[in-house]
């Protein structure tokens, strides 16, 4: 099935926060879209080497769909980014190697789950034969270096989710929040520029790519600033350095990337309480719970609240 193929109305229901965050339309507690990372990589930076295997790839998929992923979202290049955490970074991969470890995955979930699909690539070549397989998004995690990529999403009527990036380390950054935001905001009117309807355009702030650890706080206490922009947001905490260097911060304890869950957990529910509309995780499953835990919790507080209310004025 083809990305054209997709019903937008269905891609915007896993985006459900978003109709809520910004139009204020939807009635009741609405939580965002969960969304599964599937690395097909040797040397991501958690779990790279886990899912080269066309079975296991495949087999995670459906793992993460039953897990409660509303999207997955299926990689053949590593985007770790430069820096003191991962060193020099991602290793480059060639258009070819990444077709040969993405397709047969992306057709398999596309077509035979019915998934909806993300593929996470800079590559219009990768792109473009993503789509052809079945996925409905294209995440652009260069922010949109090669202005080409919104071309061929606007062609084919796909998504696109542009992250903020900047090349190398960690910047220096005058605002953090307000430069995310510029630069940003830049790229998406080169994605409307190129054909990308802004209502197929999604937001994703870059947690961890060129930031520092109080770089990444501030974004995320700034969610409510980039919803301003106009469009969904997405966020990516899940297991990032970040996280260790709070915890090390407040124990003297650095973890590791796979031990990383409960500050994946406090980050994610923090972000969706801001507006997220899309929350990318390793783990789906204790993030579908947290969501569930808090909405019942967050329900009896409001019951209780009316409660009193009509009590104290009977």
């Amino acid at each position: 099935m083809a990305s054209g193929d997709f019903d937008p109305q269905a891609v915007i229901l896993r985006l459900r926060a978003w109709v809520r965050g910004a139009s204020g339309a939807a009635e009741g507690p609405v939580r965002p879209a969960i969304v599964g990372v599937l690395n097909v990589t040797p040397d991501s930076f958690s779990d790279g080497g886990r899912y080269l295997d066309v079975a296991a790839a495949s087999a995670q998929a459906a793992r993460l769909l039953e897990d409660g992923a509303d999207v997955l979202e299926i990689g053949g290049e590593s985007t770790r980014p430069a820096g003191s955490v991962y060193g020099a970074g991602h290793v480059k991969v060639d258009d070819a190697t990444q077709i040969a470890r993405i397709l047969p995955v992306i057709t398999h979930a596309a077509r035979e789950l019915r998934a909806l699909v993300a593929v996470d690539t800079t590559s219009v070549v990768v792109a473009e034969a993503a789509l052809e397989a079945g996925a409905a998004i294209v995440n652009d995690v260069s922010c949109l270096a090669d202005v080409a990529l919104a071309e061929l999403v606007a062609k084919r009527s796909a998504w696109l989710v542009l992250m903020h990036s900047r090349p190398g380390a960690a910047s220096a950054y005058d605002d953090v929040v307000e430069d995310v935001a510029r630069e940003w905001s830049a790229a998406r009117d080169r994605a409307v520029a190129a054909g990308v309807p802004r209502e197929r355009i999604v937001m994703d702030p870059g947690i961890g790519f060129g930031k520092g650890a109080a770089d990444n706080f501030r974004i995320l206490a700034s969610i409510p600033r980039f919803l301003e922009l106009g469009h969904p947001v997405y966020v990516g905490a899940s297991r990032k350095a970040f996280i260790a260097a709070a915890e090390e911060r407040a124990f003297g304890v650095r973890a590791a990337s796979t031990d990383r869950l409960g500050g994946t957990l406090a980050a994610s529910l923090l972000a969706a309480r801001f507006g997220a509309a899309a929350l990318r995780v390793h783990e789906p499953a204790p993030l579908r719970q947290a969501l569930a835990v808090e909405s019942a919790i967050l329900g009896a507080r409001s019951a209780t609240t009316v409660a009193s209310g009509e009590k104290g004025r009977s």
